[in-house]
């Protein structure tokens, strides 16, 4: 564990109020790309109890369930650490949060945001504290999220960083696109594979009307969806749509997930890990 310096003691517990015993509270995640709304979760937790402890997810572990962060496990545990409202942080805490992880930093319950959050397979996180009437919610912050920062950057143009106002199609893209994207694929390969859809469990495939560009080999890069389902699947079956840019990008992939593509986003297949 890693204890934050400030508090009593050095950032010793410190007793309840009229000497009772301390309220331990657990809460966890990825705290990608932290930003206010993270500090706002960890804020209220804090005042439920007297001693906030926060465990923050492997590289691995979140790789496994939503896609590669953007931060390193390190980034990420001092950024946390950097909190005020943060007493300790556990490194490489579990994504599932279970009663012997409550039990083993001998915190009184969990706390998380008012938003449902999954495994890779379809679990609820929470479901095991939950039942043991050990979980408890917080608002979640409205407004931002890390998808939606994600997203800013990818629409930054030139003419922001020359103090230019953007058009206002640009403004308008950018206004919305948290509304409408679930995750972002940063580095994604070009060429559409069963791989990456099997991932991200994509029913549906989408590009505009814009030419197709060929891949760097020139091949069509979306060969694999035309043998598959045809050139005019139908949107009902949609459940989660993947949609992507016409241009290759140098070297053809990126790096972190099978494939070399990252993922970045606090919503990923219906569920959302901070």
């Amino acid at each position: 564990m890693i204890r934050n310096g400030h508090g009593a003691a050095g950032g010793a517990e410190r007793p309840g109020p009229g000497s009772r015993r301390a309220v331990r509270v657990w809460c966890d995640g990825c705290y990608d790309m932290v930003h206010y709304g993270h500090s706002n979760q960890l804020r209220q937790a804090r005042a439920m109890g007297d001693y906030l402890i926060v465990g923050v997810h492997t590289d691995e572990e979140i790789s496994k369930h939503k896609g590669p962060p953007v931060f390193t496990q390190e980034e990420r545990y001092k950024m946390v650490q950097a909190i005020k409202w943060v007493d300790e942080v556990v490194p490489a805490a579990p994504y599932v949060t279970t009663l012997e992880t409550l039990d083993k930093y001998s915190c009184d319950f969990c706390v998380h945001g008012n938003d449902i959050t999954l495994t890779v397979d379809g679990r609820d996180t929470y479901e095991e504290v939950k039942q043991a009437g050990r979980y408890r919610e917080c608002k979640r912050t409205q407004g931002v999220s890390t998808t939606d920062l994600v997203g800013r950057m990818l629409l930054v143009t030139k003419a922001h960083h020359r103090g230019q106002e953007m058009t206002s199609e640009c403004r308008e893209y950018a206004d919305s696109f948290g509304k409408y994207v679930s995750e972002v694929v940063i580095g994604a390969p070009y060429a559409v594979t069963a791989e990456l859809l099997d991932h991200f469990k994509v029913e549906l495939v989408c590009h505009g009307k814009t030419e197709i560009v060929p891949d760097k080999d020139g091949s069509d890069p979306y060969q694999r969806e035309r043998s598959h389902h045809g050139p005019h699947r139908p949107a009902h079956h949609q459940e989660q749509a993947g949609v992507r840019g016409p241009e290759p990008e140098e070297g053809g992939q990126g790096a972190g997930l099978p494939g070399g593509r990252e993922a970045a986003g606090d919503t990923a297949r219906g569920g959302a890990r901070l």
